[in-house]
This record gives structure tokens, sequence and C-alpha cells, in this order.
């Protein structure tokens, strides 16, 4: 055999090992590999709906359940498991306002009515809440529902003169009807009942007492620019912008 290639292989055989000597004989400190373990997001049990609670609508137990909520996402209105009594209170309330599922409940979306009605559960504090009857004429066609925006006018009994009494006003109820989403988009109601300051009921009532009211629907929408006429104002009609109830 050549004795090139003999002196080769005992070469790399005294290196492989020195190599395997030097692994057998490191320290553990010397070591270049750590293991990280992953850390865990601290999270705390938060009460939420398991259904779209409508408003108006009264809550049962089975309309909650708690579910893990990272702890730096909790909000201080949200109801969690530090007060475990909260939720069997829960029974005795309705909601002011739509709760999506899966949204946490807070205090600003649910009150407890006690013994008192829905209406008086809904209204914001301070408000007051005012009913007009309307034809489909006078409230859009009928296709006013609670939760919508509308404005106010007043027509008088003499002249015929039309004024704007109140702008963005907000539909508490149609009829018995409180809630915002319905399977229908229209109601044959021929009682609206909305929500005013004192003040402003005040001059609603007054108002009514002198002339016909009616109801226009807003837009949902806030416009991008100003708003272009639709045609040409009749010099019978006088637009009063009171002020936003």
């Amino acid at each position: 055999m050549n004795v090139r290639i003999v002196a080769g292989l005992g070469i790399a055989l005294l290196a492989g090992a020195g190599a395997f000597f030097l692994v057998l004989t490191m320290s553990p400190s010397e070591s270049p590999v750590q293991i990280v373990q992953p850390s865990r997001e601290e999270t705390v049990r938060v009460l939420v709906s398991t259904r779209d609670i409508l408003r108006g609508e009264r809550l049962i137990l089975d309309d909650t359940r708690w579910v893990a909520w990272p702890k730096k996402a909790v909000q201080p209105t949200f109801i969690t498991d530090e007060m475990p009594e909260a939720r069997e209170g829960l029974t005795t309330a309705v909601a002011r306002s739509l709760i999506v599922t899966g949204e946490p409940l807070v205090e600003a979306k649910v009150v407890k009515a006690g013994n008192s009605g829905l209406m008086a559960a809904i209204i914001a504090p301070g408000m007051r809440a005012v009913t007009t009857r309307v034809s489909p004429e006078t409230a859009s066609g009928g296709f006013i529902l609670p939760g919508d925006r509308v404005d106010v006018l007043t027509t008088g009994n003499r002249g015929g003169r039309t004024r704007v009494l109140f702008e963005d006003v907000r539909v508490l109820a149609v009829n018995t009807t409180y809630s915002e989403s319905l399977e229908g988009a229209h109601i044959d109601g021929s009682n609206v009942t909305m929500q005013l300051t004192p003040d402003d009921a005040e001059v609603f009532l007054t108002a009514r007492g002198q002339g016909s009211i009616s109801l226009v629907l807003r837009s949902i929408f806030t416009p991008e620019g100003d708003v272009v006429a639709s045609g040409k104002r009749s010099s019978d009609v006088t637009v009063i912008r009171y002020g936003r109830s």
C-alpha cells in the first residue's frame, strides 16, 4: 500500500480521536446550547355573552360565560371572576344596547332594571322619553326602526309653515318594539318613542299641541362634503336648526 495513503489515514484517525476526546471532556458551562422555556401569558377570566343580545332584552344565566382573557387587555369596566356573584346578578338586568356574541359584558351596556319597565332601563341617564303618533306619511313610510336617528319637524295648524324642532334624535321604540336588529326592515307602527332632554321634551310637547309632527329618517353615514340640494325649496317652508337633542 502506498505510504502516503497510510499516513493520511493515520492522521485522520488521530484527528477524529482528538475531537471525540475534547467533546467528552468539555464542561457544561462551555456548552453553547441553551434551552429557553416559552413564557406563558397571564390571563384573567372575563364574563362574555354567548349570543347576540338585543337592546331591551332581559338576560338569563345561559347568555353569559367565563372565558380566559389576556390580563394586559382587560379593561376596568369588564366583569371578572374576582366578583363571581356578578354573573347571577345580571339575571335581573336588561341590555341597554346591542351586545354581540363573545363581547365582554360592561356596565355601560347592561343595566339592572329591578322592578322598572324596560323603557326606563334603556333611557340614557338624565334623558326623557316622549311619544308621538305618526302615520306612514309622517314617519318616512314606516322605515323608522328602534335605534335610528331622525329629525323632528313641526307644521303649524295655521299657515302650514314647517320648521325643524330637533336634529339627530334617537328613536327608542316603535310601538312596543325596542330591538335595534330586526328580521324585517319595516314596522307599520303608529307610535314612535324618542329620547330628549327635559327642556327639549317640554318644547316638543308644546309644538305637538300646536300642529302636526313629522319624523324624517337620517342616514347612518356622515356626508364627506356639503349636501347638494335635491330640488328647489318652496317659500312656504322655514327651516330652523333648533339644535341637537
